[in-house]
């Protein structure tokens, strides 16, 4: 069913993106204070499941623009178009293959979050607890035998794992703090954890084996207020 597939991931991604436009058009209506930003840094990723007998974390990348309603004291909605490299697992040791091997993944994601948010130090700073969940589109899929140095062959259905399956839904929780100036605008941090719910590669699922994503975002936030200062 690759067209039905297709199709879905189509949907999933068009359904996202409306929802960040949205976040924009109406909150100011609303007269409640809406921010945007940037936000970048390392991520921690690696690979669990069945299919997995032992594996190291790999470090990436990951960068994005984020949009955030406050429609309340302290609670908001926060969508983030997102790219991240360089996830997957490395020295991946399966019962299926006789030896070890490196997997590189790279994702489009659209997080949507919502925040529970309290001020200390007088207010100049605000913490945050948040949860949701991601949609992840898969941009490329690299493995390579771990004892080889370079990555030059794409996962497919003649390589170990086999095929990528290139979509995910990620499921998000964290923490940050955010420093926040007289005018609305600071910067924060933030650690979040993301837990894969598909089975991403096709080898795994036709031995009834499991391999999904588990991912650590840490993240830098550089906040600019849309509506002027928070009130």
């Amino acid at each position: 069913m690759p067209g039905a597939t297709r199709s879905v991931r189509r949907t999933t991604f068009r359904a996202s993106v409306a929802a960040l436009l949205i976040l924009v058009a109406d909150a100011p209506a609303a007269m409640a204070q809406v921010d945007f930003g940037l936000t970048a840094g390392p991520t921690i990723a690696d690979f669990s499941g069945s299919y997995v007998d032992s594996s190291i974390r790999t470090w990436g990348f990951g960068a994005g623009l984020w949009v955030e309603w406050h429609f309340s004291t302290h609670w908001s909605v926060e969508g983030t178009l997102g790219f991240v490299s360089q996830k997957g697992a490395f020295q991946v040791e399966s019962p299926l293959t006789d030896e070890a091997y490196d997997y590189r993944t790279s994702n489009i994601e659209i997080p949507i979050v919502l925040n529970y948010r309290t001020g200390f130090a007088h207010d100049k700073w605000s913490f945050r607890a948040f949860a949701g969940g991601a949609p992840a589109f898969g941009a490329s899929c690299d493995v390579k035998p771990s004892t080889q140095f370079s990555f030059d062959e794409e996962c497919s259905v003649e390589t170990p794992g086999g095929e990528f399956e290139s979509s995910d839904f990620l499921i998000q929780f964290g923490i940050g703090a955010d420093r926040i100036f007289r005018g609305g605008s600071g910067f924060g941090f933030d650690a979040r954890y993301s837990i894969g719910t598909s089975n991403l590669f096709s080898e795994a699922a036709a031995n009834d084996l499991t391999v999904k994503n588990g991912v650590l975002d840490l993240r830098v936030r550089f906040i600019f207020p849309l509506t002027g200062p928070r009130q």
